[in-house]
């Protein structure tokens, strides 16, 4: 009995444990789910769906939406709106009034919904509850940074968003001296048009219309200081919901922009120089130099998110993209000038600072704070801080009136001819007199100069290369620092007498000077080098952070050198005159016919001496002329017995300097020429006048001195050049 007794009591246990093991097995090995993965299983709409929603209420940390603008919910398993009706909450806030476009994602079911086709609060039953109107700590943490892009940065540079040492925000550079991208070609939705009234005086329900996709046109090619700026943000974490589907990014004069959610995002923006709106597009979110507000929310059209969350909306607070408050504000960005908007030129007398005459050029940027323009410029892209609005940014300019003079342009230079020069890491050839003088400016020159409103640091340096002093080349400019504003684009050259004899070597270098305290503008490419040092508390080395921006090698030369600069191509070799003094050491001579009298050869050491004027080609550069000269001269020659011969000659001699370099002519060689000579004689009758031809083993002492060289050409700058 004892022993069936304890079969029967093991049996009953085995049963009450089978009964129990299907009610925890599930609850033990069934993984968690949330309702993002159970949307994507299921279709929207589904009673699985709904299920999956329902199920998802009881979250071990409910999402939390303090600080929103709005929330709105759906009810407890719904799924999907049978039929449009009206009275559901809008998909935008003013969808009457907000142009809408697209990125990344379908925009036909967006817009169908948003023209109050099917979705999920198209047919009432959702509820939107009001947060905080105003604005949070919490909407304006989504905003991380604020990001500067251009054709010609490798890398965006972030132009707000480093946390100072207080933990603060800082806006390191302000963007408005740069120009501003096109987006006409963007593609966007208008506003939804007013539904029809029924008779009763009820709105009617709506019927949307069919729905195309909105394609972008072609862009156009972004210019090389076109600046687009870029927010980033991030979604709260302590409402992220990972089963929403969409963001929507609404500005405050009307546009807005939907692309697929993510919890970390970006979005282009374009900054509006003036503070009003102008007329919305929808191509691209505008934001103002005073700052601003966005709204960013995200939301479902269908499936609602955990919780029965279809949407939720958060207001971000925009910083200003100018500092007007601090002592040390952020510094201007400026656009690097293009290789030939920095150039040297001279004259013969100081130049005299010029007023510009006239309208800006075509398609330039008048500065912040002067009469804006009636229109805008060509190439659709608004003046900085003069412009109406973004809608004078995106429109295109219309013709000028009849009767009005076209604006004003700078004459084309010709670069064969000696005038102003880039400095575009070249070089050039000059006369030492300008530089003597003083008469040589730099200036910085193009379109983007009319910008300038503030003041931009450069430093100048001006070396002699082909003398060292202490192992290094000697620095000719005490004082380097340039500083343009808009009245003074010019840096002038001071007399060059110290360690500067006329034939001399020469670097001209232009450098940006970012840490300078007199400077309030930094160039694009030292943005982000200097930024820290910007900030920081401990001063950095102002000359550690200068940057190279245009150099040229002036060769200086005596001879064949014009009054103002030109290229090496265009300077090339030239003609020089200067005179020189043959002493003939041994000659050999033939007058008359060989035949009628034997030749006259003198081997008597300086048998004759003469004077003649000589003209060969000569390089400056190279410092080095023809080995061969034409001579035009005459000499005294003692042939012996009494006699004594006066030569006239045309001839040729070698020019290759014995002694010392440049214009030294002293050489030893040959001369060979024909002439006429007459001879006289002391013992007997003159033998008369006679032709001759010779050759001598000759010495000439001469010296090409600039006073007497002949380059034929003269110029005297050209100012006429912006």
């Amino acid at each position: 009995m004892s022993a069936r007794k304890s079969s029967i009591f093991l049996s009953i246990i085995a049963i009450a444990v089978a009964l129990a093991a299907p009610a925890t097995s599930p609850a033990q090995d069934e993984p968690e789910t949330d309702a993002g993965e159970a949307e994507g299983d299921a279709p929207a709409g589904s009673p699985a769906s709904a299920r999956s929603a329902a199920g998802a209420l009881p979250m071990a940390v409910p999402a939390d939406f303090g600080g929103s603008l709005q929330v709105v919910r759906a009810p407890a398993g719904t799924a999907g709106a049978a039929a449009s009706s009206a009275g559901g909450p809008e998909i935008f806030p003013d969808a009457r009034r907000v142009w809408m476009t697209v990125r990344d994602t379908d925009p036909v079911p967006i817009e169908a919904a948003r023209r109050g086709g099917r979705w999920l609060c198209s047919g009432g039953g959702c509820a939107a509850q009001t947060g905080d109107p105003g604005q949070s700590p919490v909407g304006d943490q989504v905003l991380r940074s604020i990001k500067l892009q251009t054709p010609t940065l490798p890398l965006p540079l972030t132009i707000w968003g480093r946390l100072s040492e207080d933990g603060q925000r800082l806006l390191d550079f302000d963007p408005v001296l740069l120009g501003r991208r096109s987006y006409r070609h963007v593609c966007a939705y208008r506003p939804i048009a007013e539904a029809a009234r029924s008779p009763s005086g009820a709105p009617a329900a709506p019927s949307p219309e069919r729905v195309d996709v909105c394609r972008d046109g072609r862009p156009e090619p972004p210019p090389a200081d076109a600046g687009e700026l870029t927010l980033g943000m991030q979604w709260p974490k302590q409402s992220e919901m990972a089963d929403f589907h969409y963001l929507a990014i609404v500005d405050s004069c009307g546009n807005a922009r939907v692309q697929p959610f993510q919890r970390t995002f970006t979005v282009p923006v374009l900054e509006v120089a003036s503070g009003a709106c102008g007329r919305p597009d929808g191509k691209v979110l505008r934001v103002f130099p005073g700052g601003g507000w966005l709204r960013v929310s995200a939301f479902n059209l269908h499936a609602p998110a955990a919780g029965n969350v279809v949407n939720a909306t958060y207001r971000v607070t925009i910083p200003p993209l100018e500092n007007l408050v601090e002592s040390n504000p952020a510094r201007l960005l400026f656009p690097d000038p293009l290789a030939d908007d920095l150039k040297v030129d001279c004259g013969p007398t100081p130049i005299a600072q010029r007023a510009d005459l006239g309208g800006a050029p075509p398609g330039s940027h008048r500065p912040p704070g002067s009469r804006p323009p009636a229109v805008a410029p060509p190439g659709g892209r608004a003046p900085p801080r003069a412009a109406a609005g973004p809608a004078a940014a995106q429109a295109p300019s219309p013709a000028p009136p009849p009767g009005a003079l076209p604006p004003r342009r700078a004459p084309d230079v010709d670069p064969s001819r000696p005038g102003p020069q880039p400095l575009a890491h070249g070089a050039v050839v000059i006369s030492p007199a300008p530089l003597r003088l003083g008469n040589c400016r730099i200036r910085l020159t193009g379109q983007t100069k009319h910008r300038l409103v503030a003041p931009l640091a450069l430093h100048v340096s001006l070396t002699r290369t082909d003398q060292l002093r202490g192992g290094a080349p000697i620095e000719l400019l005490q004082d380097g620092t340039w500083i343009v504003t808009p009245s003074s684009a010019e840096f002038p050259l001071p007399p060059l007498a110290e360690d500067f004899d006329g034939d001399a070597r020469l670097r001209l270098a232009v450098y940006s000077h970012p840490l300078s305290p007199q400077g309030k503008v930094v160039l694009l490419s030292d943005a982000g080098r200097v930024a820290s040092s910007l900030r920081s508390s401990e001063p950095g080395d102002p000359e550690r952070a200068r940057r190279l921006v245009g150099s040229v090698a002036i060769h200086s030369v005596p001879l064949c050198g014009e009054d103002n600069f030109e290229t090496l191509d265009a300077a090339g070799s030239c003609f020089r005159a200067y005179l020189t003094v043959p002493a003939m050491l041994a000659t050999l001579q033939v007058t008359r016919a060989p035949w009628v009298e034997k030749p006259l050869v003198t081997r008597s050491v300086l048998s004759a001496v003469g004077v003649a004027l000589a003209v060969d080609r000569y390089d400056p550069v190279e410092r080095r002329a023809f080995p061969v000269a034409a001579q035009l001269g005459g000499f005294v020659q003692t042939l012996g017995e009494g006699r004594v011969g006066l030569l006239g000659y045309v001839g040729v001699a070698p020019t290759v300097p014995i002694l010392g370099s440049g214009g030294n002519t002293t050489s030893f060689g040959f001369l060979a020429g024909i002439g006429l000579e007459y001879i006289t004689n002391e013992a007997g009758p003159d033998e008369g006048l006679k032709p001759a031809a010779f050759v001598s083993a000759v010495v000439q002492v001469g010296q090409a001195a600039p006073q007497v060289s002949t380059s034929g050409r003269a110029s005297f700058g050209t100012y006429a050049g912006d």
